[in-house]
């Protein structure tokens, strides 16, 4: 067999491509066959030249949205340097629509999953003669079926999930683990959801519980520690994923599962063990909500409960499960009104992290066959982000994209999330959505790269008709706890020397810590907890994040807040 490389470009190092482990482990030859990744921080030359070090005979390369334009650039050095290399791509950005990587460098793309067809390629590529190959499009033969694998063949070979070269960081990356491929929902959602490729796959196939179980036997006494299902509903079969959370539950003990659900087709059954038997913090949930308008629902093919998933989110957040949520913004029939209502609707359920995404065409996609009807304007090149519709102008495409930016370094990170808690609390914001595309326009402005404090700052002038002092003490009272030491002062001073030794004095008498402690690593500023006061921010040697106190404006009560 020819020596063939399996490569990708990862989008951060903890990140590992299970399909070219997948490939590995089905290959006929393993002698001849090597696996190198990379990450899309990397230049491409030295991708290129890398991979030209290993002297392969054949690079197969597994493509996504956010290594595509790098992947196509690696091909042409690659191409330049030793033209007669075979190039062989995969993966879910090339299974439709790419048909023009011919005429860049790309010898055959794969189309669908690739674990028999690239073989049986790579094989034909020996004979004297080339010949038609199931799943996989040439030029000379432009074969466009999507090519889907037994599961119960892939169960033959060995695991991909423990393989030597991943021993090193199993503790310092993810595991990702599949029980199961394709959506379950094509047939209930008509044709699926009209703007993912899950949906071309409308059949869900499913591992055998014998071969998880084997696999989950082997997970809980390794050193892994994230594992992330990458199920496309892991709730799909209720009675199996249950089976399924139960073992993780007893048995992976240091493990954190990470899945994808429907919620509000969420079992009862399901969801009383995720909230009252299963460890707190054991599992981690994503759930696609998108919108909670009817009609745009129903234009992208999906049936929601509002209110069963509302419940839902509700029940989980109650028993204190991680939730990760998400929006799209640019669906159809959501203007701006539409999907702030979408937006304050999912905010108020207080996820632990909301994702606010913006449209993706993706190939393949109904959703992209009907950008005439819809009127989308989008990104002829990946990741295809939608930048106007029939009912989104640019400039509010361009507004929210700097919302969603906000979003993620303002509350996901928890940078700001008790300062914006509070800005709503007290009504200086009526809506969520409103401060969020505000912050967004701040954000925007700030250097780069910026300080934390700058961060800070954002909030000035959104708030410049608010009482300085008030707004202060809700910003210093987030602010001083994301550090391990003292951070740079970014507001006036509201405490004075007197204040400051007054506030100290009475910490030391309530046994906050001794008095060394208390004016060598103390620092003494105002506060907001519900009402203005003032804090106490502890700090230490160790370089661990400080304790925090609030005391009263009139000093006579202190209570310790936790992070």
């Amino acid at each position: 067999m020819k020596k063939v490389l399996l490569t990708t470009c990862n989008a951060k190092y903890i990140h590992k491509n299970l399909a070219l482990r997948w490939l590995y482990t089905t290959a006929p030859h393993k002698e001849c066959v090597t696996i190198r990744e990379y990450t899309i921080k990397e230049q491409e030359e030295w991708i290129a030249q890398d991979i030209l070090s290993v002297q392969p005979e054949v690079v197969c390369f597994s493509c996504y949205i956010w290594n595509i334009q790098l992947i196509r650039r690696v091909i042409v050095l690659l191409k330049q340097q030793n033209s007669n290399l075979h190039i062989l791509v995969g993966g879910p950005e090339v299974s439709y629509e790419s048909y023009d990587l011919l005429d860049e460098g790309v010898d055959a793309i794969s189309i669908g999953e690739g674990e028999q067809s690239v073989w049986e390629y790579i094989t034909m590529l020996e004979e004297a003669k080339a010949y038609p190959v199931s799943g996989i499009y040439t030029k000379q033969y432009p074969n466009t079926e999507y090519r889907k694998t037994d599961l119960a063949w892939l169960e033959r070979f060995e695991a991909p999930y423990f393989m030597e070269m991943d021993e090193a960081g199993m503790d310092r990356q993810y595991f990702y683990l599949e029980t199961s491929r394709g959506c379950p929902y094509g047939c209930i959602h008509t044709a699926g959801c009209t703007y993912c490729l899950s949906s071309a796959d409308r059949a869900v196939r499913m591992f055998s519980m014998e071969y998880i179980m084997r696999i989950l036997h082997k997970l809980k006494d390794s050193r892994v520690t994230q594992v992330k299902l990458l199920d496309r509903t892991f709730n799909a079969d209720p009675k199996r994923a249950l089976q399924i959370a139960r073992y993780m539950n007893e048995y992976c003990t240091h493990q954190i599962f990470q899945f994808e659900i429907v919620a509000e087709t969420l079992s009862e059954e399901l969801l009383q063990f995720f909230c009252e038997e299963a460890v707190p913090g054991r599992f981690r949930f994503e759930i696609g909500v998108q919108s909670f308008h009817t009609r745009t629902l129903h234009a992208v093919g999906r049936t929601q409960n509002n209110e069963r998933l509302i419940e839902v989110i509700q029940r989980l957040k109650a028993s204190g499960a991680v939730m990760h949520v998400d929006l799209i913004a640019g669906l159809p029939y959501e203007d701006l009104n539409l999907f702030q209502v979408s937006f304050d609707t999912l905010f108020s359920l207080q996820a632990s992290e909301l994702q606010l995404g913006i449209l993706k065409l993706l190939k393949g996609t109904k959703l992209r066959s009907q950008r005439e009807s819809y009127h989308f304007v989008f990104q002829e090149n990946a990741p295809y982000d939608v930048r106007a519709s029939a009912w989104l102008k640019e400039e509010e495409m361009q507004r929210i994209h700097a919302c969603a930016e906000a979003v993620e370094k303002f509350w996901n990170s928890a940078a700001c999330r008790s300062v914006i808690t509070a800005i709503l609390k007290l009504h200086w914001y009526e809506s969520a959505f409103a401060l969020f595309m505000d912050l967004g326009q701040e954000y925007e402005k700030l250097p780069r790269p910026y300080q934390p404090y700058e961060l800070f700052r954002c909030f000035y002038p959104l708030l410049n008709t608010q009482d300085e002092r008030l707004v202060d003490a809700i910003l210093l009272m987030q602010y001083y706890r994301n550090f391990k030491q003292k951070p740079h002062r970014f507001t006036r001073p509201w405490v004075t020397l007197e204040k400051k030794k007054e506030l100290l004095s009475f910490a030391l008498k309530q046994g906050i810590a001794n008095q060394d402690t208390l004016f060598r690593y103390g620092v003494a500023d105002i506060g907001y907890c519900g009402e203005a006061g003032y804090q106490l921010v502890l700090y230490n040697r160790h370089q661990q994040y400080p304790r925090q106190w609030f005391i009263n404006e009139k000093i006579t009560e202190i209570k310790e807040m936790t992070r």
